[in-house]
Formats: structure tokens, sequence, C-alpha cells
């Protein structure tokens, strides 16, 4: 009966450590999808131009201590595209997110 009991706590003990690492990886996961979904319906708003068109890049933006986002690369091969990313995304109007991340997000422009 005590090896049951002493079971049943290190079970309960593995399931409430698997639940709150399961919601903090979700959290960051979210603030990451939001950030894209921003820069996403920034860039749909645009006219795509045609020399962009199959193009991919991988941007990398940081939140400034003002609280405003900014550009720390970009990554393509397409210059185009790289003045078509400048130019499009308003990083003023991005909602904030963590000032100690740098989030990655990766671009394809369809053909």
């Amino acid at each position: 009966m005590k090896n049951l009991k002493l079971l049943l706590v290190f079970v309960f003990a593995l399931g409430i450590g698997t639940v709150t690492a399961h919601e903090k990886v979700n959290n960051e996961d979210k603030g990451a999808k939001w950030i894209t979904t921003q820069i996403y319906e920034m860039l749909a708003d645009e006219e795509i131009p045609d020399q962009i068109r199959g193009a991919r890049a991988e941007i990398k933006i940081a939140l400034a201590d003002d609280g405003v986002y900014r550009l720390l690369s970009v990554k393509t091969n397409n210059k185009h595209l790289k003045d078509f990313i400048k130019t499009g995304i308003d990083f003023e109007n991005l909602e904030p997110g963590d000032k100690d991340l740098v989030y990655v997000v990766p671009i394809e422009i369809a053909e």
C-alpha cells in the first residue's frame, strides 16, 4: 500500500511538471506566431512586383528599448525582395513582444 501511495505521488508530480513545461513552450510559440502573422498581413496588403515572385527571405527582428521593433537582418538573394520587405513592414505598428527574443521570420513569395 505504501508503494502504491508513493507511485501515485510520483505520477502526480510528473504530471504537474509536464503541464507547466508544455504551457511555457506554447506561450513562447504563440508570441512568435503572432509577430509572423502581423508581418504576413502587412506584406499581403502591398502589391507584389513580378521581380520577387518565387523568392525567399529570412528576416530577423528584435524589440528595442523604446518598444519598437528593429530589422536586424534580411537574408535573401533577391535585392528587390529585400527592398520590398524594408518598405512593406511598418515596424512601429507591430504589437510588442518579448524584449529578450530575436524573432526569425521566413518569407516566401508565391509565384
